[in-house]
């Protein structure tokens, strides 16, 4: 699946004055904003505020990477978060939570471009972008996810606040749709399960 012939007429006039800091991905050449940039626009919202994410989030996103560095070699691999980039091709540049790479596949020393290798694993957390009117989130996030698998990702992790599901994505293999009672590999001989995860600290009763 696809968006790309959806959206192209997304990228009006109107759109490409939206500064550039307000992008957030592009996908075959279309700019993808955060969520709420048109009240940067009206000046009803600062940049930082749209950009920041929900507490909850935050604590997912926080909680994952303590079990990511609790279980996986530190030397075998590097966690990035604080939305590392990926360059998968001119007009394909993606935006991540959690991406964690192989040590050995990354240049050294590392640049202040986007990453162009591909993760190992990625792990999103909700749609953080303003899609337009005739585009789903279930789109987006297929479509996102596809194209992380095709650059070359191990495994793609969703993981969905509103409706507390998690979506797991592997190549050549059936994706699973599953709630956060279950326990969900990350990598071999690293797993959470996120309910369990989220009270141990309070984040939710």
């Amino acid at each position: 699946m696809s968006v790309t012939p959806r959206t192209t007429a997304r990228n009006s006039l109107t759109d490409r004055k939206v500064p550039a800091s307000l992008i957030y991905e592009e996908i075959n050449g279309v700019p993808y904003y955060y969520r709420g940039y048109r009240a940067v626009l009206s000046r009803q919202k600062t940049t930082e505020e749209v950009m920041g994410a929900s507490a909850l989030q935050s604590a997912i996103v926080s909680l994952l990477i303590h079990v990511l560095y609790k279980y996986l070699p530190f030397d075998e691999y590097l966690i990035a978060t604080n939305e590392p980039g990926l360059h998968l091709a001119p007009g394909n540049n993606l935006s991540n939570d959690i991406a964690v790479f192989d040590q050995a596949s990354l240049p050294t020393p590392l640049d202040d471009k986007y990453f162009s290798v591909p993760p190992r694993l990625v792990i999103e957390v909700d749609v953080k972008i303003d899609l337009p009117n005739n585009v789903s989130e279930t789109e987006y996030v297929y479509d996102k996810t596809q194209k992380l698998l095709d650059f070359g990702a191990q495994k793609v992790i969703w993981i969905l606040t509103k409706t507390r599901r998690t979506l797991i994505a592997q190549p050549n293999e059936r994706w699973i749709l599953t709630n956060w009672d279950d326990a969900v590999e990350i990598l071999p001989g690293c797993a959470f399960e996120l309910n369990l995860l989220l009270r141990s600290k309070g984040v939710i009763v």
